[in-house]
Formats: structure tokens, sequence, C-alpha cells
């Protein structure tokens, strides 16, 4: 006799299973999907509605999807049908300027500015939060040091003023 437990145990072994076998089968079916979208997300629409492709609807982004679908079941790669786009509309096309020569310009531009203003602001703020510390240690010192009696001096000095002068 076979227990409950073992019959659940079976029932969830055979559906994990037939689910696992037939992932690869959905995966395959949608890889070219995939891939046509994530190269829409790297092309700008070219009728000047500032969209990306995968996200515009008009006549121009239609045209652009249908020459990706066409490059890629021509066997293109990825960057093959980019390189495509940018042949024909130049590097505007491209939703992320690549990092070379000038262009590397705008990839690293942002992260000395961030690093740069995160280094100022700490230095101005560690200089208020510095000299108010000193500013107070002044304060306390001043406080400490016993007041010294300069009449004596001050009369020597003037004793020695009145030879020279």
């Amino acid at each position: 006799m076979v227990s409950k437990a073992n019959k659940r145990f079976t029932i969830l072994l055979i559906l994990t299973l037939s689910f696992l076998l037939a992932t690869p089968v959905w995966a395959d079916e949608d890889w070219d999907v995939r891939l046509q979208k994530d190269i829409e997300s790297h092309l700008f629409c070219q009728d000047d509605c500032g969209m990306i492709v995968s996200g515009c609807d008009n006549a121009t982004a239609q045209y652009m999807r249908e020459i990706i679908i066409e490059k890629l079941q021509e066997g293109y790669t990825k960057q093959e049908v980019l390189d495509h786009f940018v042949g024909i509309y130049g590097e505007q096309v491209l939703t992320a300027p690549p990092a070379k020569g000038f262009n590397l310009v705008a990839w690293v531009t942002p992260f000395v500015f961030v690093i740069g203003g995160g280094l100022t602001i700490y230095l101005v703020v560690d200089k208020w939060v510095f000299n108010k510390e000193l500013d107070q240690k002044m304060d306390d010192e001043e406080i400490k040091k016993p007041k010294l009696d300069l009449s004596e001096y001050e009369d020597k000095l003037d004793d020695e003023l009145k030879k020279y002068l």
C-alpha cells in the first residue's frame, strides 16, 4: 500500500521534471524575440520622436523593426545589426555612445564630476567641522591660561624706549 505522502512526492517529481524538460524548448523559441527586443532597446527611433525603438509604434520604428528581423533571419549578430544602423544613420541612432575615442568623455565625465563633487563636499564639511573644533579648543585654552600681569614689562619697555628716543 502506497502512502499519500509517496503519491504526492511522485506527482511533484513528475511535474518538476516535466517543467525542467520543457523549459529549454520555450527558451529556444523566444531567443530571436529576446535578441530583437535587446537590439531595439539599443536604438533610437529616427523620426525625431526621441523614443527608443522598443517603445515606439510609429511607421519609422516599425520599419526599423522589420530591418532588425530581416537581419537576424539572415544570421547577423547583435553587433552587426547595430553596426548596420550606425552605417545608415550614424552614431546618433545608438542609445549609448560607444566607449571609444571622444565618446569616452561622455562615459567618464559624469563619474569625474560625481567624485569631484563628493570630494569637494567632504572637504568643505570637514573644514567647517575642523575649524569649529579648533575654535572650541582655542576658547578652552584661553579659559585655562592665567592672565599675565604685563605692567612690569610695560614699565621696562618705556624705560628702554626713553633711552633711545
